[in-house]
């Protein structure tokens, strides 16, 4: 019976050896515990929802500017050509899978990118001079769709000295904010001179040429 009573189990030592994992009070539940876990979880959530709408897209002023059009093309145009215009002149370079390319759409079209105060009639490249140093400062962006033809061929200047921006019909123009214009000037400027230098091999034959 000895023999039985022990294989059983029984022994309350046995049984509740760890039982001070279970019960330690340091671990208990309350109220507050659940209301503080709760909090932290809504910040999250919270923090994690203003993160996705502070760099969200707005298109609202930006649409209301350049019209649906131009905005798709900004948006899905397969092919995106860079052109001088004025006193700039360089051979046509296209944009299409260079670096950064989408973060430039992106600063096109942003609302918060341009200086909405500044708008006006008149066409972008109406202060248009002579470059500073060597980079070109009056460019133009064409936009086609050639294989899902989205979109019509959509023209946009740029002088990039003085941050005014607008369609290439001369009829609206508006500023860049004075923190995106040495962005859009610093792009241009790199790709051009990089797309120089290219042609620049090229014509001389490459290695050993």
């Amino acid at each position: 019976m000895a023999e039985a009573e022990s294989v059983s189990g029984d022994d309350p030592a046995e049984t509740n050896a760890h039982a001070d994992k279970y019960n330690d009070p340091r671990a208990a539940i309350t109220p507050r515990g659940v209301a503080i876990a709760i909090g932290v979880l809504l910040l999250g959530i919270a923090g994690a929802g203003l993160s996705i709408y502070a760099r969200k897209t707005k298109l609202g002023e930006t649409t209301r500017f350049w019209g649906q059009e131009t905005i798709t093309a900004l948006q899905l145009a397969e092919r995106m050509e860079l052109r001088s215009r004025g006193t700039s002149s360089f051979k046509p370079v296209d944009l299409s899978g260079t670096p950064g390319l989408g973060h430039l759409r992106r600063l096109l079209l942003d609302e918060r990118n341009y200086d909405w105060s500044s708008e006006q009639a008149g066409s972008a490249l109406a202060d248009c001079g002579e470059p500073q140093g060597d980079r070109p400062r009056c460019v133009q962006l064409r936009l086609t769709d050639p294989t899902a033809k989205r979109v019509g061929p959509i023209e946009i200047d740029l002088d990039l000295d003085t941050g005014w921006i607008g369609p290439s019909d001369g009829s609206r123009r508006v500023r860049a904010t004075e923190r995106v214009q040495p962005k859009l000037a610093n792009y241009v400027g790199i790709i051009v001179s990089v797309e120089q230098k290219r042609s620049d091999f090229r014509d001389q034959g490459g290695p050993g040429g």
